[in-house]
């Protein structure tokens, strides 16, 4: 083979290998085909607006504060709502106590038949699960709230444990003395 027919033989490879590269990978300064319909460019010069956009007075008066709170602070905070729950619960209990006081207290005097006993208990025992159960949801939800609250706030969670730990306290006791009421009333 003489040269020439190899230079030209490479020349033309070149050219289909440049061709054939400029499709199959595509030239970066085209724009890529689609199927879509062709978009038109929107082209516009906003300008500023001649007059104020915002009163100044009221900008002026915007500050940036730092809103973390302080671990005492957030405790205090939450310590005030697990007070407001206790206080709540605590009133649900005593009127549902009193009111089976007082259906205890007719079944002794004979108004009720001697089956209804059995069922005044299961009664009451259901109207006491369901406040209990109402509270642990509440109490839950603010133990979480709080616990978040914290972490938000950069510290631990386990600053939280303390008013588990005295709910949790607190329910024993409640029950332990709605239990000793009941026993007095029947040995009476």
């Amino acid at each position: 083979m003489d040269i020439r027919r190899v230079t030209i033989f490479a020349f033309i490879l070149l050219i289909v290998l440049f061709l054939g590269s400029k499709y199959a990978f595509g030239d970066f300064n085209e724009k890529p085909v689609t199927i879509h319909s062709p978009q038109r460019e929107i082209t516009k010069e906003l300008t500023a607006p001649n007059k104020t956009v915002f009163y100044q007075t009221q900008v002026d008066h915007v500050a940036v504060t730092n809103q973390t709170h302080s671990l005492e602070e957030i405790k205090a905070n939450y310590q005030t709502k697990f007070e407001e729950l206790q206080s709540k619960t605590n009133s649900q209990i005593d009127t549902l106590v009193e009111k089976a006081l007082h259906d205890f207290k007719a079944y002794i005097n004979k108004e009720y038949s001697d089956d209804s006993l059995k069922t005044l208990y299961q009664s009451y025992a259901a109207q006491g699960q369901k406040i209990e159960q109402q509270t642990e949801i509440d109490f839950q939800t603010l133990y979480q709230e709080l616990k978040l609250e914290l972490a938000q706030n950069g510290y631990p969670e386990d600053e939280a444990v303390e008013f588990k730990q005295i709910y949790e306290q607190q329910k024993e006791e409640r029950k332990s003395e709605i239990l000793k009421q009941a026993l007095s009333l029947v040995r009476e």
